[in-house]
């Protein structure tokens, strides 16, 4: 019988939010191990409910994977006031402090934590079906973490602990977050101290949790993020944009990503997009494409400062389904790469980014470990500072690559990007657990 891993998620598709292609990436990347996956969830219907799901991402969940639903009634999220208790509908202050109490009695993760023994008994119930070989959760929340503890406790199962962030530090600045508790310090070193490997993102993070346990330092892993292939790609070069001439005429730079109001840097883009295209081809536009915020709709200062961006040819073209976005790259000639700037920041865009083999432009501090992905290619334009000038010297820089590139530079550019393939990445990581399984099964 083919082993079996239980992965809690609490964003799985159809919900679009943070995290959720890498939750997915996992879940199949197993699957194509040979594993048997089950999934523990939030109820897709708060994110139906609030705007935050793509339909179209269920296509790409293979149908061996098996998801269960955990109830949760989110803060946020559980939107229908019939559903309310008496409390929480007449009295939402009073509710909100006694939720508040109960999630730091089950897990110390405020709004969250009350999951934990809906997880437990989820977790008891897979396990007594089918017997669970490894855990992992994916965090945040940090309380995806709560069913490989219980079953490690109960039944001896190894587990993972998957880091897509940090929890007791700012990946912004490096700084411990507001509020941070003894019982979190505590939590989170007891989790790393029973865990069979504790994956993350980048290196940065990984360093500063191996500072902070260095107990723990020889389980943890980089496991970085990477693109997904489209369902029709018959190799990881498919993600690649065709070469064309582009010689003479306008240009196209492109953004896809979340645009969030304060995180985004508009107003540096728009700045230096000013200063550039006085040296850019006549008609050269910055097309601006994906969901503004979390539900898409956009605040009343992003659209407002989108709408004064639209006369210097920054216009912004709508989300764009998961689906479509190796269609959509190929309309771009350079992207630009616009980050939250930190220490710790990382971004799944940037492999898809170095994956189209096109000039890419950062606008992000350069402490933002993006060097780590694109830091060895030709085709990377990283400004010395956020100045509007620096940045629109590397957009400038960027379009004189367009206009000179070739298809043999196309070609190298793609092929530099395929090492990011998350399949690829992900079966690396998974073959090296299984030898760890097995030596461990051996001694």
């Amino acid at each position: 019988m083919s082993r079996h891993l239980l992965l809690t998620a609490w964003a799985f598709p159809p919900a679009r939010t943070s995290g959720v292609y890498r939750a997915a990436g996992i879940a199949e990347a197993f699957v194509r191990a040979g594993w048997h996956v089950t999934v523990l969830t939030g109820p897709a219907a708060l994110f139906r409910a609030n705007g935050v799901a793509d339909e179209t991402l269920l296509e790409t969940v293979d149908p061996r994977i098996e998801v269960v639903e955990v109830p949760l009634e989110h803060h946020e999220l559980s939107t229908d006031i019939t559903a309310w208790s008496r409390t929480r509908a007449r009295q939402p202050e009073m509710w909100a402090r006694r939720r508040l109490r109960r999630d730091q009695r089950e897990f110390p993760e405020s709004w969250y934590g009350s999951w934990a023994p809906a997880l437990r008994r989820a977790a008891d119930a897979v396990h007594a079906a089918r017997a669970v070989d490894l855990a992992l959760g994916t965090a945040a929340p940090y309380v995806d973490f709560v069913p490989g503890e219980h079953l490690h406790a109960t039944h001896g199962v190894p587990y993972i602990l998957d880091y897509r962030d940090a929890w007791t530090f700012l990946t912004f600045t490096g700084e411990a977050p507001a509020g941070l508790t003894d019982a979190v310090r505590e939590r989170e070193r007891s989790l790393m101290r029973g865990a069979f490997q504790v994956w993350f993102v980048n290196d940065p993070i990984r360093g500063w949790h191996a500072a902070q346990y260095p107990d723990s330092a020889a389980l943890m892993r980089t496991v970085r993020n990477g693109y997904d292939l489209p369902a029709t790609a018959e190799g990881p070069e498919s993600f690649g944009v065709t070469h064309r001439d582009r010689s003479t005429g306008p240009l196209t730079f492109g953004y896809i990503g979340t645009i969030n109001f304060g995180a985004f840097p508009l107003e540096e883009v728009t700045e230096a997009w000013r200063i550039a295209r006085k040296e850019l081809p006549e008609g050269t536009r910055l097309v601006l494409r994906g969901h503004l915020g979390r539900t898409g709709e956009g605040s009343p200062q992003l659209l407002a400062a989108l709408a004064a961006a639209e006369p210097l040819g920054i216009v912004y073209e709508g989300p764009v389904r998961r689906s479509e976005l190796a269609e959509v790259y190929q309309e771009f000639d350079a992207l630009v790469l616009a980050l939250p700037s930190g220490p710790g920041v990382t971004s799944g865009k940037v492999y898809e980014y170095a994956a189209t083999g096109l000039p890419i432009v950062s606008v992000h501090s350069a402490e933002t470990p993006v060097g780590e992905v694109l830091g060895d290619t030709d085709h990377w334009h990283a400004p010395r500072s956020l100045e509007p000038s620096e940045i629109a010297a590397a957009l400038v820089a960027a379009g004189d690559q367009v206009r000179s590139t070739t298809q043999a530079d196309r070609r190298k550019a793609i092929a530099s990007g395929t090492r990011w393939e998350r399949m690829g990445i992900l079966n690396t990581a998974i073959a090296q657990v299984e030898a760890e399984l097995e030596a461990g099964a051996r001694s």
